[in-house]
């Protein structure tokens, strides 16, 4: 069962404390595949949670650029889906 796009960001976001390249890849792949499923290929290959997931590796291997405002970007866009997912949970649990 596909992951959500909510759950795809957190995962995205939560990656980039990994050490362990061979898990990111992995990990990125799964992600790239649930993310098509939701989106659609061309789409989802440019999404700033495929940035995330990039850009980890990029930093593992040591040819990150941190200068790339794209990829500032792609963290301010995935922070705020992940933070709509969670203010929508809260409001769900007042009600």
């Amino acid at each position: 069962m596909p992951r959500t796009i909510e759950q795809l960001a957190q995962e995205a976001l939560d990656v980039q404390d990994a050490c362990n390249l061979s898990g990111v890849a992995h990990g990125m792949a799964r992600a790239c595949v649930d993310l098509r499923d939701i989106l659609g290929a061309e789409r989802a290959d440019e999404h700033p949670i495929m940035m995330l997931w990039a850009d980890k590796i990029a930093s593992l291997v040591g040819t990150q650029n941190l200068g790339d405002t794209r990829v500032g970007a792609a963290y301010r866009a995935v922070y705020a889906i992940v933070e709509a997912k969670e203010k929508e949970a809260q409001i769900q649990r007042i009600i």
